[in-house]
């Protein structure tokens, strides 16, 4: 990526709208729009244009004229890439876009590469590489909550927070590195090394409420991946297809339908919510594809968050009950969340004449599921979630289990004044912050009095780690890759 160049990219989606716009940056911006754009106000002269002015002409390639559109100067530095931008809103044609496009290159820009435009914002020091994700995360956030939750780092709190711990961190190391430069004066006598420690401890605790806090709105940014699991024939398909509200799955009464996994998101009280439909499970199968189906239902379990485990309320519990419950148990990661699930209740409600339902959930919770809701022995009846596919009854309080399961405390949305003072929204953030705690508590082990260089050291190292995470550190080509490959090629 050679920086020097002026790039340009269609900035909105392809396809066909009232408008659609190109984007030029770089050195050469203005240059080029002077070449191709034509003011029907004659008398204006494209480079001497005022910044942050919009002006009305035509595109033209020599005499002939591709497109009506309005022209917005934004001189340097006071742009978003802090280079001479130009934008070119045209009608929204892919025709007349890739035209305008193509003459923007032959006049002298590159075709910017994926994120390129907030890439060179970040290099040119106008955003902070929270800022940078925020704008990528924005762009493809799916529900309300989400957007909320990213435009803090839009508004530079996050940048702010750190900057503080940061300088909170170098004010405790400028204490110690006096006792290590002039040992022997008298105001080294007089630090209080226990008032120091004391200031990391706090600096600790902010970083811990950060953490904390970046996996309670987990299932608000990352979504809750769920997989329907139960014998066949227990409703799976049509629990898939009433929560996605279309027919997505083929439903019949011939058991097995369901040889493969079928998956889809949606959006279940503003929280994103991947739903994997598995294959029925039954004790004894010869059929080669369904055994392949199975292995994917063992696969989909693995990757859940949340499992609806399902079983026919209007018959006693089977032997296909206990090998689906076997299968789950089986998996090793079992700090999952099961959601115990009764369907057909319009047909009636005989799974409850025996104890098999009961030692089964038991078992599972034994093994340290977590079941929600959490089963009381006294009032498993009352309990446990019951619905109906066929009459869409307690399904919205299926819904409403799914997101509560998850502990979404209101108290945690992006719309309450609880959040902290820092907010992170990814795992390069978060991992970051986790090394800094590292060196941060490994120092709250040590003597301040007779360790201090080995102190100063790993809070330096708590230091660069926070900065990583806006960006202040150095951060290398590969992780500047990665993150703006993330982007849409105009932004």
């Amino acid at each position: 990526m050679n920086l020097e160049d002026t790039i340009v990219a269609i900035s909105t989606p392809l396809g066909y709208s009232g408008l659609g716009i190109v984007r030029l940056s770089g050195e050469d911006a203005i240059n080029i729009a002077q070449k191709i754009f034509r003011p029907k106000n004659k008398s204006k002269i494209v480079c001497q244009l005022k910044t942050f002015t919009t002006h009305l002409g035509y595109i033209v390639d020599g005499e002939k004229i591709i497109d009506e559109v309005l022209m917005t100067i934004m001189r340097k530095p006071h742009s978003y890439t802090c280079e001479d931008v130009v934008e070119f809103s045209c009608h929204g044609g892919p025709t007349v876009l890739k035209q305008v496009l193509e003459l923007c290159i032959k006049h002298g820009a590159r075709i910017a590469e994926p994120g390129e435009f907030t890439k060179r914002a970040f290099l040119n020091g106008r955003i902070d590489l929270c800022y940078a994700e925020a704008v990528c995360d924005i762009i493809y956030s799916k529900t309300k909550l989400q957007n909320q939750l990213y435009i803090n780092s839009l508004l530079g709190k996050t940048k702010k927070s750190i900057e503080e711990l940061v300088n909170q961190i170098k004010e405790a190391i400028a204490e110690l590195e006096v006792s290590i430069d002039y040992p022997e004066e008298d105001d080294v006598k007089n630090i209080d090394y226990e008032l120091t420690k004391e200031k990391v401890i706090n600096i600790i605790e902010k970083v811990n409420k950060a953490i904390e806090y970046s996996e309670k709105i987990s299932p608000i940014l990352e979504g809750i991946n769920i997989a329907i699991v139960g014998k066949v024939n227990v409703g799976k398909s049509s629990l898939l297809n009433i929560l996605l509200n279309y027919e997505r799955a083929i439903v019949s009464e011939i058991p097995g339908t369901t040889r493969d996994t079928l998956s889809e998101t949606i959006i279940i009280k503003d929280i994103p919510v991947r739903i994997v439909d598995t294959a029925g499970i039954r004790t004894h199968s010869q059929d080669v594809i369904e055994k392949i189906g199975i292995e994917r239902t063992k696969n989909a379990v693995k990757e859940a968050n949340v499992i609806l485990l399902m079983f026919d309320a209007s018959t006693n519990v089977t032997k296909d009950d206990y090998c689906v419950v076997e299968i789950i148990r089986s998996i090793e990661n079992n700090y999952k969340t099961i959601i115990p699930v009764l369907n057909k209740i319009d047909i009636g409600i005989k799974i409850f004449e025996n104890e098999e339902l009961e030692k089964l959930l038991y078992e599972l919770q034994k093994s340290g599921f977590k079941l929600y809701p959490k089963l009381d022995k006294d009032n498993l009846k009352e309990q446990i979630l019951k619905i109906s596919c066929q009459t869409k009854e307690g399904i919205e309080k299926l819904e409403n289990a799914i997101v509560d399961s998850q502990n979404i405390n209101p108290q945690y949305l992006p719309t309450q004044d609880a959040q902290p003072e820092l907010m992170i929204t990814n795992l390069r953030q978060k991992d970051a912050l986790k090394k800094a705690k590292i060196n941060l508590e490994y120092v709250t082990k040590l003597n301040f009095v007779k360790q201090t260089e080995i102190i100063c050291e790993h809070l330096r190292e708590a230091i660069e780690e926070l900065q990583k995470i806006i960006g202040t550190s150095d951060i290398t080509e590969d992780i500047l890759n990665i993150i703006f490959s993330r982007f849409c090629v105009g932004k």
